[in-house]
């Protein structure tokens, strides 16, 4: 039973992936075909995750919009939600909100958007309508989620209700949608991803349970009639036994950078052009974002300039880095900037931070985890000459 269950688990996995069109362990084999279509040396694969509503007021518009990267040889993932309000370029139309590509031109358009958008190769693309979605969830037993606050949604107009109040709960299909659509007033599509997010973390639990195995079939059967995609066959079913090799740890899921902004009247997701080419090279292009995240740092101002410390917190977060300390150095002193690291395992990461803030490495060997950074006048003309360029 137990070997059977820890086969039917990730083979369930990979369905469960398949739902928010995140299907990584699938992607994790060098035979796969595109590797091999291409003259040039790949180890990634992107792709385009979108679930889209009804019909009812004219051409379904993207509501989820999800890119997901896949590096076969590490097995790591990256993860981006983009908020469907996130104001973009559309082709052959001027500027707009990203969910209405899929009205103007379909999962094409919104596909050769999102490529224009970020710079970077769309492999495939994965989507379903909300139908499938709340037939699959109905399918796994529900999802249990703690409901912080009560959701209450009505637009008579879009056939939307939404009544859902707080605590913990088992979400049946339908309630399950509401939860994941709920965009209150405050946070706008902030608090619809971040409850995306929570939600996607829940069914991957509710995945790996034991009762899931006598549902396989129908989750199977839903998929095939729910779940559009252009993956072609000979590249799902082949590599379902490699499953098994997912790391969930080495999956990083973010939020696309910006902030909430009207423009005209209209209310947009507008983009910060700065820190999503950080997150983009670093989380889609390169994984490092990923590994990033497992260090731990301490940085201590040693130059004596006020905000210095969380100055330079705020740039490494942006490559995925934990900060969990900012000070005062034991002085003021300091004229070069230290990067500290205790193992050896972690100077390839301590020379990506050297190239970030220039400065000098020292290796203390002891029995201490994370990176130190001691910061030097040296820094103050990085911060000018990045201000002047």
């Amino acid at each position: 039973m137990g070997g059977k269950f820890k086969k039917s688990k990730y083979i369930l996995l990979i369905l469960i992936f398949f739902l928010f069109g995140i299907a990584g362990s699938i992607f994790f084999n060098n035979d796969f075909s595109i590797l091999n279509s291409s003259p040039f040396k790949k180890e990634k694969i992107n792709v385009l995750i979108i679930g889209y509503d009804s019909e009812i007021n004219g051409p379904s518009r993207a509501d989820t919009i999800i890119l997901a990267s896949f590096n076969i040889d590490t097995k790591e993932a990256g993860i981006i939600f983009i908020p469907r309000d996130t104001r973009v370029k559309i082709p052959g139309k001027n500027y707009g909100k990203i969910n209405s590509t899929h009205a103007y031109g379909g999962i094409k358009l919104t596909k050769k958007t999102v490529e224009n958008f970020l710079d970077i190769p769309i492999d495939y693309y994965v989507e379903t309508d909300f139908k499938g979605f709340e037939n699959i969830i109905d399918l796994i037993g529900g999802v249990e989620i703690n409901i912080e606050s009560h959701l209450y949604y009505v637009d008579k107009a879009g056939g939307l209700y939404i009544n859902l109040k707080p605590g913990r709960q088992n979400l049946s299909g339908s309630e399950a949608l509401q939860y994941v659509r709920y965009r209150d007033i405050a946070m706008g599509d902030i608090g619809r991803v971040a409850r995306q997010q929570k939600f996607l973390n829940a069914v991957i639990e509710k995945g790996t349970s034991p009762t899931i195995i006598p549902k396989l079939p129908g989750i199977i059967k839903e998929l095939n009639d729910s779940v559009k995609t252009n993956i072609p066959l000979q590249d799902i079913t082949p590599f379902l036994s490699l499953a098994k090799e997912v790391d969930l740890n080495k999956i990083k899921i973010e939020m696309l950078p910006g902030e909430p902004k009207y423009i005209s009247g209209v209310s947009y997701w507008l983009p910060d052009r700065e820190e999503v080419e950080i997150m983009v090279d670093n989380l889609i292009r390169d994984k490092s974002y990923i590994r990033n995240s497992s260090y731990k740092l301490s940085i201590f101002n040693g130059n004596g300039v006020p905000g210095m410390a969380g100055d330079l917190a705020e740039k490494l977060e942006k490559y995925g880095f934990e900060v969990k300390k900012t000070s005062n150095a034991d002085n003021f002193n300091y004229k070069q900037t230290e990067i500290i690291y205790y193992s050896k395992e972690d100077r390839d990461t301590a020379e990506g931070i050297k190239e970030l803030i220039n400065g000098k490495m020292q290796f203390k060997p002891k029995e201490k985890s994370g990176i130190d950074i001691i910061i030097g006048s040296d820094y103050l003309q990085l911060i000018g000459e990045e201000n002047n360029e």
